[in-house]
């Protein structure tokens, strides 16, 4: 009763509850027009015309994402136009993606369809010249010897 923590008829602590972010639920009749950043959670079920950015994104099975999706955790059920960047990408059986996937871990279940390179973040690390910002151009003359413009 007098204690410094403030409870909720449940008996849980206010406080905890507070830091605690509701989910954000796209319904499947919705269609937004631009880019999403959260901290939180989104589930979309509708059809989004931009970059998802958020922790946990999940796309539903009659979803639709035209743009990048970025998150800790990304599971896909339903459509995806873009790259996929995630700690732990997870495709259902109804995924489609059509982009890249870069990812630390993977999980796809028979019946996905993907179009475009999965690649681990760790084996992009151990190769600078991805990130150096200068192509490595290699140009071949007649004479079989070859010149390196990097």
């Amino acid at each position: 009763m007098f204690s410094r923590n403030k409870k909720n008829r449940a008996g849980g602590d206010l406080e905890t509850q507070e830091q605690q972010v509701a989910p954000s639920i796209l319904s499947r009749n919705l269609h937004i027009t631009g880019n999403l950043v959260t901290e939180g959670d989104i589930q979309v079920d509708g059809t989004v015309d931009g970059d998802i950015k958020s922790v946990l994104i999940t796309v539903g099975v009659e979803a639709v994402v035209n743009g990048a999706v970025v998150g800790d955790t990304v599971r896909v059920d339903g459509t995806v136009n873009g790259q996929i960047n995630g700690r732990v990408v997870q495709l259902g059986k109804s995924a489609k993606v059509s982009g890249d996937i870069i990812h630390e871990s993977l999980a796809v279940e028979a019946g996905a369809f993907v179009h475009g390179m999965c690649r681990n973040i760790e084996q992009d690390r151990q190769r600078p010249d991805l990130f150096s910002g200068r192509p490595s151009l290699v140009v071949a003359s007649d004479d079989d010897s070859a010149v390196n413009l990097s």
